[in-house]
């Protein structure tokens, strides 16, 4: 989902960038020179932009002018296949045909690649605006959108952080396991003892080892699905919320239980110390107030801030009338 969300949010930029690295790299005059051309000018395109997969050439019925022409990361196979296919019906020549510029599709799974991909396409006109052509680009998702948001460094180093919290959280697992065995120990003296009804300790001691237990438990699989398993994007307030969310979740449930458990033993043994328990119990309804208040707004600030860069986009195109961004000259082939 985060992908998607970021996707659509940074669509409009993505579609002019990509777009303006594709359009004018290829005139009529290019078209007419066949195949060959066409690869002496693509070629150079696939060198200087990583991100760029897959690219080829259509004709104005959307059948394909040549083999592929593939970047590092593809199969060279693909690289003489291709030629001559029909594309016709593909979403992204059916909408550059009557498109004034670049089109950029939806995220989908590639198979040259086996990851996610977008497709840029761009038409060719002639001087009377007849199209001639439209050159395609297949464009690795993750890399464009890291680029974009300037976040290639910390990717770079996310399977080092990934490793050490697995490292932790493995730890938390050992911890959780040694207090599992202490917790079945003490009831393997509960059911020895079955006569002496009147020594409840060994039963609450059991029933708080094995409820520590599993909230150790709760909080490894936490850290272990959002930090290892999970992709996380951490400049988005929803993934931030969510981890908060379950790690304060596990600790609630934890006390609750535990809570609960004092309340029954000082009832038995010592009614004396009701009140600590009580308070304790009131503590968690605390808790479970505040994260509810802490969901609640951290959502209302997120749709806020959405709503804010959405205005900011428009008051964007209409003063300048582009609302996205264009490639520097630098980085143009």
């Amino acid at each position: 989902m985060n992908r998607l969300e970021s996707f659509h949010e940074n669509r409009s930029d993505l579609q002019c960038f990509l777009g303006s690295i594709l359009e004018g790299l290829l005139s009529c005059d290019t078209l007419k020179g066949g195949p060959t051309a066409i690869q002496s000018a693509l070629e150079p395109l696939l060198n200087a932009f990583p991100f760029l997969d897959l690219c080829y050439v259509l004709d104005s019925d959307g059948r394909q002018i040549g083999p592929n022409i593939a970047g590092k990361r593809v199969n060279p196979v693909l690289t003489r296949e291709g030629d001559g296919e029909d594309r016709s019906r593909r979403p992204y020549y059916l909408q550059a045909r009557n498109a004034p510029g670049s089109v950029l599709t939806p995220p989908y799974f590639s198979t040259a690649t086996s990851s996610l991909c977008v497709t840029v396409a761009t038409p060719v006109r002639d001087r009377q605006g007849l199209l001639r052509g439209v050159v395609v680009a297949d464009i690795d998702f993750e890399q464009i959108v890291a680029l974009l948001e300037d976040d290639s460094r910390r990717r770079s180093m996310e399977p080092f952080f990934k490793a050490i919290y697995a490292f932790f959280s493995l730890g938390l697992l050992v911890v959780s396991l040694g207090l599992a065995i202490q917790a079945f120990h003490s009831l393997e003296q509960v059911f020895r003892h079955l006569t002496r009804i009147a020594d409840t300790t060994p039963s609450f001691q059991a029933t708080i080892l094995l409820t520590l237990a599993l909230a150790i438990f709760d909080l490894s699989k936490t850290i272990f699905e959002e930090e290892v398993l999970l992709r996380k994007d951490v400049k988005r307030h929803s993934a931030t919320r969510r981890t908060l969310t379950r790690f304060i979740a596990s600790i609630l449930i934890a006390i609750s239980i535990e809570a609960l458990m004092l309340v029954f033993k000082f009832a038995i043994q010592d009614p004396s110390h009701l009140t600590e328990a009580g308070w304790l119990v009131f503590s968690v309804v605390g808790l479970l107030v505040g994260l509810g208040v802490y969901v609640y707004l951290g959502a209302r600030a997120e749709v806020l801030l959405i709503a804010g860069k959405s205005r900011e986009k428009r008051h964007h195109a209409t003063e300048t009338g582009n609302p996205g961004m264009r490639a520097p000259e630098s980085l143009r082939p």
